[in-house]
């Protein structure tokens, strides 16, 4: 028989050419929402078997990505659909075969779950979710969907734990994928010929770039790209591993990725770095070794460098540097404290506005018709330069995001999660498997440093979610759950054989019988 006319060939055929011509009526069409949905779906089912083998490990690798979903209305990030695509997977394959289960902490869930109750429960309250690409005149919807796809994406990153072979691999992954942030800056740089790829990547922070072009030219992409990179260093050798005077490229490569983090002109990610490596330097217990004065030797060496040289940094840099006690130039210090006076009015105004908000919140949603208002007064004078940022909620206040829109039982609820988080963490940094030992001390310190700078210095609940979901659900994934000391083990299964076994009595059917 010819191979040409098989019945598996007439059938490849018989699917092949309807879809193809199906995909070219669609793309013919004019260009709307039905028309992406279509070619979505047609996606979807083409890559269903690459998704269905590698799901998981797609979802690691675009949780911190900056990639969008352009064709689903409102452009999410790219982890919102791929934890909603895995967790659906994950659930079918649970369905399908009894034996993949998810892994179960319940003292991590638990609160989540309760979260996301109250999410849904204060959304549904005050107006609804919104939305303007669904049609509604209010907005918000976007906030709800990064809130709810945060929870969403811990029980999918739970869903199935990583191979041993493939752990250092995920984790460096979960960080790397950071990098794409960059891409916003390149293509700006890159010209017109090549913004067709915002598309892909968002391009909100290109923005700062183009509006910095007359005063101190901000690369806030550059930033947001290559804080990553500086994560993955720390966490794939830790501080005793880039302080390996016999691999110096290790510490060169990090001080080079941490100035080029500097050109943002952003404070926090300073503030972030000094954060983490402080805490990093604590789990590590240099405090306890020689490391101890080398650090500080190399720390006196690099802050007198940046003191002889502060003035001939770029401005963004200065910026950067800005709110330690150093004579950096007169513009970037006064750009940087407009923003703190700036931020402090803020918070001055909102912390009035807590008892009001105190047993119920105000949710995400807001009129689009009141912040387009209050943006013009903005720009005519009439309004001060921060009130539409108190229309939109971002307070720039990790705690004031959380109980205005979702009062005290939201706050109370996100910091049950984090103590159990952090238990939980803990437990795979002291008992975990000690070939992946220096990722579970990143975890710990990545989640406490960020935790730290939510509640001091910035924050934003619905867009931080998900850096602490994420954190805690790659290290269950990576632990299979919540590891214990061997002795808790030998106890546990001591108990139980020890204990008592029931006495098995005769049932009355089977004395009848015996009678």
């Amino acid at each position: 028989m010819n191979k040409a006319f098989s019945p598996a060939a007439l059938l490849i055929w018989g699917l092949c050419l309807p879809l193809a011509v199906l995909c070219g009526l669609l793309i013919a069409t004019p260009l709307s929402w039905v028309t992406f949905g279509m070619l979505a779906v047609v996606f979807l089912v083409l890559c269903s078997p690459l998704l269905i083998k590698w799901h998981h490990a797609l979802l690691i690798f675009s949780w911190h990505s900056f990639f969008i979903v352009f064709f689903v209305p409102g452009e999410p990030s790219a982890f919102v659909v791929m934890a909603a695509v895995s967790l659906f997977i994950s659930v079918l394959n649970r369905t399908m075969r009894k034996q993949s289960g998810f892994i179960s902490v319940p003292s991590v869930s638990r609160p989540l779950l309760l979260l996301i109750v109250i999410i849904l429960v204060t959304a549904h309250f005050t107006g609804g979710i919104g939305g303007q690409a669904l049609g509604s005149s209010n907005t918000g919807a976007k906030r709800y969907l990064s809130a709810v796809g945060a929870i969403f994406g811990y029980f999918a990153l739970t869903a199935q734990a990583v191979r041993p072979e493939r752990r250092i691999l995920m984790a460096s992954l979960f960080f790397l994928s950071g990098v794409s942030g960059a891409m916003s800056d390149l293509i700006y740089v890159a010209g017109p010929s090549f913004y067709f790829l915002y598309t892909l990547v968002s391009s909100s922070l290109a923005l700062m770039q183009a509006y910095s072009q007359e005063t101190l030219l901000r690369y806030a992409g550059v930033t947001f790209g290559t804080l990553p990179i500086c994560y993955f260093l720390i966490m794939r050798y830790g501080i005793r591993g880039l302080m390996d005077f016999t691999r110096p490229w290790r510490l060169m490569m990090f001080l080079a990725v941490v100035s080029a983090a500097l050109l943002g002109g952003f404070r926090s990610s300073l503030i972030i770095l000094t954060l983490i490596l402080a805490v990093q330097f604590y789990f590590e217990r240099l405090y306890k070794t020689w490391h101890l004065l080398l650090l500080f030797a190399f720390a006196l060496l690099l802050g007198t460098g940046v003191v002889i040289s502060i003035e001939r940094l770029p401005l963004a840099v200065q910026r950067s540097f800005s709110f330690l006690p150093l004579h950096v130039d007169p513009a970037a210090k006064s750009d940087a404290l407009s923003t703190l006076d700036w931020r402090l009015e803020i918070w001055k105004i909102m912390a009035r506005e807590v008892p009001k908000y105190f047993w119920f919140g105000k949710g995400f949603s807001f009129s689009s018709v009141d912040y387009w208002l209050v943006q013009e007064g903005v720009m005519r004078g009439l309004y001060k330069s921060y009130e539409d940022t108190l229309v939109t909620g971002s307070y720039h206040s990790g705690p004031l995001t959380i109980i205005i829109p979702f009062g005290i039982w939201g706050f109370m609820a996100f910091f049950w999660f984090c103590w159990t988080a952090l238990k939980a963490l803990y437990a795979n940094y002291r008992y975990g498997d000690p070939s992946i030992q220096v990722v579970n001390t990143f975890l710990l310190v990545f989640f406490v440093g960020r935790l730290l700078f939510f509640l001091i210095f910035y924050g934003q609940f619905d867009s931080d979610l998900m850096v602490f979901t994420g954190t805690i659900g790659l290290s269950i994934s990576l632990n299979n759950g919540v590891c214990v000391r061997e002795n808790e083990v030998a106890e546990q299964t001591e108990q139980r054989e020890l204990a008592p076994q029931p006495i098995l009595q005769p049932s009355p059917a089977f004395r009848t019988r015996l009678a």
